[in-house]
């Protein structure tokens, strides 16, 4: 007498049907990863930190009054000058620098429970870090110009002169800094994250 197997009870029948509700779960899967706490507070504290420096700097302006002696008969001329973030490129670069990580640190905000933005964020903190680091770079060597000036080429020191511009421009540098490290160590947990999830490893 043949015996004919029903579906569902065989073994071929039973491991088909395991592999198909396997695949009906990871198709049901959720696609938006877990959120990380840590990843998220250093993303808010980065974009904060980059629009204070950008504002800070923007900001920046001050007028004061020098001497200016035409003649050794002639009393000397009290004559306002006036400093401000525009007039200097390094300064204007970056402001610039600043406001694009700002917004960008926005973005990625709102983009980071999507799985298919991992490796668009990742290249975009590498821009960024890129972008915050020369800007840094830029900004404290023209401060650093205008606080020690250059004997080579008879550039003189005017820090003295505007020395609230001074502060304010350094205060501003130091905190894009900060935000240009935490940048990084963002980035750093976000490669180890992609290494330890690899299936390659």
């Amino acid at each position: 007498m043949e015996s004919r197997g029903k579906p569902g009870f065989s073994g071929a029948g039973s491991l088909s049907g395991s592999r198909r509700s396997y695949m009906g779960a990871a198709a049901a899967a959720p696609s938006k990863p877990a959120v990380d706490g840590c990843g998220v507070a250093l993303r808010v504290f980065i974009l904060a930190a980059t629009l204070v420096a950008a504002v800070v700097m923007g900001l920046d302006r001050q007028t004061s009054t020098v001497q200016v002696t035409i003649a050794d008969t002639l009393p000397p001329l009290q004559v306002p000058v006036t400093a401000k973030w525009s007039y200097s490129s390094a300064f204007v670069y970056f402001v610039v620098a600043n406001a694009m990580a700002c917004v960008y640190s926005a973005v990625a905000l709102a983009a980071c429970r999507s799985r298919s933005a991992v490796a668009p964020l990742m290249v975009g903190d590498l821009v960024v870090q890129a972008l915050l680091f020369s800007a840094v770079g830029a900004a404290a060597e023209f401060g650093i110009l205008g606080e020690r000036g250059n004997s080579h080429v008879r550039w003189g020191k005017v820090c003295h002169v505007y020395s609230s511009f001074c502060e304010r421009a350094m205060a501003a540098v130091i905190v894009s800094l900060v935000a240009a490290f935490a940048n990084l160590v963002h980035l750093m947990f976000a490669i180890l994250d992609v290494h330890k999830n690899s299936s390659y490893y």
